[in-house]
Formats: structure tokens, C-alpha cells, sequence
């Protein structure tokens, strides 16, 4: 074999060695640290104070109306609520909700048919 081919194919040989190290110093750096968890925790509530729902209602631009609410905190934070009486909902459009949006209209259902 050529002295330069023979070259050329140990720089590419080296080559691939040096980028399978990269790749394996990132992945066992990333395993050093842990996944942050998504959700702490989820809790269903009556409202307690209006602020929180007019902050909501504002964020959403929708209107708030009088009565019972139930809202949903993810770790202590209200992101959404929904009326008791007509099922309407305000929620906060920045973070992910709807599915707490569905959870909140399933409570909301079970409410209704156990106070009849």
C-alpha cells in the first residue's frame, strides 16, 4: 500500500476515535445529573382568594365570573380553575394545561353529582 494512503486512513481512523470520546465524555457527564422531575405534585382546591382567579382570567382573557371555583396548583402555583356552577375555565397560557384543564372538568363532574 501507498505511505499517503496509508496516512490518510490513520488521520480518518484518529479521527473517529476522537469523536467517539466526545460523545461518550457528554453522555456520561449528562448521566452525573439528574433528570429534573416535571410535576411535584398537583392539588385540587376551592378557591380560597379572587386574586388568584382574576390573575388567571387575565392571563387567558376570559371573563371570571361570581362563584365557587375549583382551581389546580402544580407545586403551589395556580395554573387553571373551573366554575362550578357553568364549567367555565381560566387558565394560565404559558404552561402546559390542558390536560389539568380535563382533570379540573372530571372533578368538577364528580362535585355536581354528589351534591345531587
Amino acid at each position: 500500500m501507498h505511505p499517503e494512503l496509508l496516512r490518510q486512513v490513520a488521520i480518518a481512523r484518529m479521527a473517529d476515535f476522537r469523536r467517539d470520546a466526545v460523545r461518550y465524555r457528554r453522555a456520561r457527564q449528562a448521566s452525573f445529573y439528574a433528570p429534573q422531575p416535571v410535576r411535584k405534585s398537583i392539588e385540587l382546591r376551592l378557591s380560597k382568594c379572587r386574586e388568584e382567579l382574576e390573575r388567571l382570567a387575565t392571563l387567558s382573557e376570559r371573563p371570571l365570573r361570581d362563584g365557587d371555583w375549583i382551581v389546580a396548583d402544580v407545586d403551589g402555583v395556580p395554573v387553571a380553575a373551573v366554575s362550578i356552577e357553568d364549567g367555565a375555565t381560566v387558565y394560565d397560557p404559558f404552561k402546559p394545561t390542558s390536560q389539568i384543564v380535563s382533570l379540573l372538568e372530571l372533578r368538577r363532574k364528580q362535585v355536581l353529582a354528589t351534591a345531587y
